[in-house]
């Protein structure tokens, strides 16, 4: 895929660090600006994808094939009217994690707008990924919904393990979670977006159908 067109939103950055169109400090508002172009020079991006058919269970939804049950009621309803999903995972490498932490060295405010970057480049990565996908399917006129992640509402972060050994992660992208479940490199993400023949009747942005919209310090706002 072309990461020539990825760009880094301050606005975004600055939303990552706590800020939601409030006053900026201007020193803050340059430590954000400065660190927009330096993570563009500090990732190597990473992905896989394959698609899978659904089979919707009780408790959630089997991809079929894989033995593996994507467990929740959130997942599930999420996935409804998709015969097929997409699981992804992507990353922007180690050198993100080297990045933030040489930042880090420098001065608390460079370390926190150096991990603010990071967040921002791994989600407009996977932006362009999810538009990619969703381009070639709306070619044959399918509907692909937004991407899902474990963690999100009761789809277990637990079952981060499973969806990385499925995707054979780290033989294609180097991702691997350790004993809590958190993935190395950080600033990685796994996800599931369904694919329909008509459009979902859960089409709305995942900010909207979160069940923690109004407890987040992330929500687009």
């Amino acid at each position: 895929m072309d990461i020539s067109t990825l760009k880094i939103d301050k606005k975004e950055v600055l939303r990552y660090a706590g800020h939601r169109g409030d006053y900026v400090p201007e020193n803050v508002d340059a430590a954000a600006e400065k660190m927009c172009g330096l993570i563009l020079h500090s990732i190597s991006p990473k992905s896989r994808v394959i698609q899978c058919a659904l089979q919707p269970t009780e408790n959630g939804v089997v991809l079929t094939g894989s033995g593996l049950v994507l467990q929740g009621r959130d997942i599930k309803n999420h996935l409804e009217g998709c015969g097929y999903c997409y699981v992804l995972c992507a990353t922007i490498g180690y050198q993100a994690d080297m990045f933030i932490r040489s930042m880090q060295v420098q001065s608390a405010l460079d370390g926190l707008m150096a991990d603010a970057a990071a967040t921002a480049a791994i989600e407009a990565y996977c932006d362009l990924l999810e538009n990619r996908l969703r381009n070639e399917q709306q070619r044959q006129g399918r509907f692909v919904t937004w991407r899902y992640s474990p963690g999100y509402g009761d789809f277990p972060f637990e079952q981060q393990p499973r969806v990385l050994s499925l995707l054979q992660a780290e033989k294609y992208t180097g991702i691997h979670c350790n004993r809590a479940c958190m993935m190395i490199p950080s600033k990685s993400v796994t996800a599931v977006m369904g694919i329909a023949e008509k459009k979902p009747r859960r089409s709305a942005g995942k900010c909207a159908l979160c069940p923690n919209k109004g407890n987040c310090n992330f929500s687009c706002r």
